[in-house]
């Protein structure tokens, strides 16, 4: 019985399209009719769903009737400010009526959203290495760039910041101060820079980041920059949320064998080694040589960086067979310049090959299944008969009579014969 119940929680979530509520109510049981599979949530009130038309008017930048003819004035650009923050908000609430006014948000903002011309940069390492302070300097370089002076396409006239801040395991709150590491970034006209908490997620993100990236893209943020929290070296779920992984590290902080090791330095796309400046100057280089040598050892998948199915490299001959190692200052601008045609570089071969394509479909496949996980433990813990049963197995875990594993297998067992009971009472009837 559990494969058919999972087969078909899959199915819904993956083809909403082709099912309709009371058809998955019957199918699924009571204990998970708290899961709406009909795109555009229905059962919003009229109030709702007002407030999520005009949030998604206003992040899509459209003219209202008093901004002129189509003109895009101050005030509609920070109506759209305010809107996107808004909807952040509304996508990381854990109450039911915001979770049901955020899905109908993003479906409707899929609909009518058409910028295709996006770029997700993910930038992770150890705690205090110096991940803020390199996004202002490179957004500030970025941002100061003359567009019509630069050859490359890709010249983003808009950077959205989404800074993960870790929260307290114990008080659950979060100091949020990132945003403060980047007074300069984060007063520019055309900059967005969002603190999040991780609201315990492990991992590095948050547990809404990706809907908060698609928020920032569907608000026209060509450059999407993800700064996690302070990572070790198995957090690497960043790698499903951006198109390049940049990994900083602090001068003196591995050798050849650290470098070795898998983990976050496998899948990174670039390193850098950061705070190369002053007295630590000969210590970055030092760094930098030794993780040259340990990622020769890592190979890429094909596609990565501008290498096609056949392992023929594109057209830009400086596209490298191994993750680049560069050094850089954010004290100083060194790298910065140097970082950033690296990774136009990356984007460019990685959109000719079709890799960063594959690798978003790749992405929100698993967060499709995150998402769903999500769903199916909230719809458990909601149920009554649930809750009973889960109390009674905790009391076999205190007393010690039972293994978590096989606790969690006998939870999971009775959570299937109430869905099971349920079918079966809906058919007589």
């Amino acid at each position: 019985m559990v494969r058919p119940v999972l087969l078909q929680l899959v199915r819904c979530s993956a083809h909403q399209h082709s099912l309709n509520w009371n058809h998955h109510q019957r199918r699924i049981g009571s204990i998970f009719t708290t899961t709406s599979c009909k795109r555009g949530i229905s059962s919003l009130s009229e109030d709702d769903d007002k407030t999520v038309d005009r949030l998604a008017h206003d992040i899509l930048g459209k003219s209202r009737s008093d901004d002129g003819d189509g003109y895009k004035t101050s005030s509609q650009t920070m109506r759209q400010r305010i809107a996107l923050s808004k909807s952040i908000t509304l996508v990381e609430s854990k109450s039911p009526k915001h979770r049901k006014m955020a899905d109908s948000l993003l479906d409707r903002l899929m609909k009518d959203s058409s910028n295709t011309n996006t770029f997700r940069l993910g930038i992770c390492g150890p705690p205090g290495v110096g991940k803020s302070s390199i996004v202002e300097a490179l957004g500030l370089y970025i941002l100061g760039l003359d567009k019509n002076e630069q050859e490359d396409a890709f010249c983003p006239q808009k950077v959205a910041v989404l800074a993960i801040d870790p929260s307290s395991h114990v008080t659950g709150g979060s100091i949020l101060g990132d945003k403060t590491r980047m007074s300069q970034l984060s007063y520019h006209s055309n900059a967005y820079v969002r603190p999040s908490p991780s609201s315990g997620v492990l991992g590095g993100l948050g547990a809404y980041t990706y809907d908060a990236a698609s928020l920032c893209e569907f608000a026209n943020y060509e450059l999407t920059i993800i700064e996690t929290v302070g990572v070790g070296q198995s957090e690497v779920e960043l790698a499903e949320c951006c198109d390049l992984f940049l990994l900083l590290l602090a001068p003196g902080g591995g050798d050849e064998l650290q470098g070795s090791k898998k983990g976050i330095v496998e899948v990174a796309d670039v390193l850098v080694v950061n705070k190369a400046d002053g007295e630590l100057h000969d210590v970055a280089r030092k760094t930098a040589n030794e993780y040259k040598k340990a990622v020769g050892l890592l190979r890429k998948p094909a596609g990565w960086w501008g290498t096609n199915t056949n392992d023929h490299v594109c057209s830009d001959d400086r596209s490298p067979a191994t993750p680049p190692v560069l050094l850089c200052s954010a004290r100083t601008g060194l790298g910065i310049p140097e970082l950033w045609d690296l990774i136009k570089t990356y984007r460019h071969n990685g959109k000719i090959t079709g890799y960063i394509d594959e690798k978003r479909r790749n992405q929100r496949r698993y967060w499709l299944t995150k998402y769903l996980r999500e769903h199916v433990l909230e719809a458990a813990k909601n149920d009554a008969r649930t809750r009973k049963r889960k109390e009674e197995i905790e009391l076999d875990l205190d007393n010690g009579s039972v293994a978590p594993r096989l606790a969690a297998s006998e939870l999971w067992s009775s959570i299937i014969t109430a869905s099971s009971e349920n079918n079966a009472n809906t058919k007589t009837e």
